[in-house]
């Protein structure tokens, strides 16, 4: 069949383990591959931009936020900004009290700056953006693109989370080898693809 959505999904993974009474876990099953998936990916794909007015010392992170590509003031000319732990950024923020930003940290789930903004400035971020749950809309018919482009990485990586409930498959080896195989060829595959196009924008939010 073919495999174009979650639903699509659920069905091959129960046809592969030639079980029908597994629809609740599979969904679990899913969700773990998908928390994996975001442990081992960084690719193109992934990459979104957004901005946001900055004018307070912290701005919280996206929600689906993994990691920092670039982040910058848009000002003319643009201004980088420089990572500092906190320690470091405390010491930048004890001897400028205010100014324009040029340094940041992260704290929990906010960006942290020093100095603090002696105005408002607008805050640009390139990050990788989390892969997009199946299943979360009113319909159980999504998809995503990770799902859309290399499907049998769900199939596997889905697949792998079976015997910590099934037991011991002895076509784990197999699922095993072809989903490192896998994702070994997304990542390759992106090192050498040349970035192009316009990088995916939402929005996010200060404090306060």
């Amino acid at each position: 069949m073919a495999l174009a959505n979650y639903s699509d999904l659920q069905v091959v993974v129960a046809d592969f383990l030639n079980r029908s009474d597994l629809t609740d876990i599979i969904k679990d099953w899913i969700r773990m591959a998908e928390a994996e998936f975001n442990r081992l990916l960084r690719v193109r794909e992934m990459s979104v931009r957004t901005r946001a007015p900055l004018s307070t010392q912290f701005v919280k992170l996206p929600d689906d936020f993994l990691g920092m590509r670039n982040i910058e003031l848009v000002t003319d000319p643009i201004t980088p900004l420089e990572y500092r732990n906190l320690h470091n950024l405390d010491l930048h923020r004890s001897a400028d009290s205010t100014g324009k930003p040029l340094y940041y940290s992260v704290v929990q789930n906010n960006l942290e700056f020093a100095p603090v903004p002696d105005t408002e400035y607008t805050l640009e971020i390139v990050y990788y953006q989390k892969i997009p749950q199946l299943g979360t809309e009113a319909t159980e018919f999504t998809t995503n693109w990770l799902l859309e482009t290399h499907p049998d990485a769900y199939i596997y990586g889905t697949l792998l989370q079976s015997p910590v409930y099934l037991g011991h498959d002895e076509r784990i080896n197999i699922w095993s080898g072809r989903y490192q195989q896998i994702i070994q060829q997304i990542t390759t595959s992106d090192d050498k693809a040349s970035f192009s196009g316009t990088t995916p924008s939402i929005a996010f939010s200060p404090i306060g």
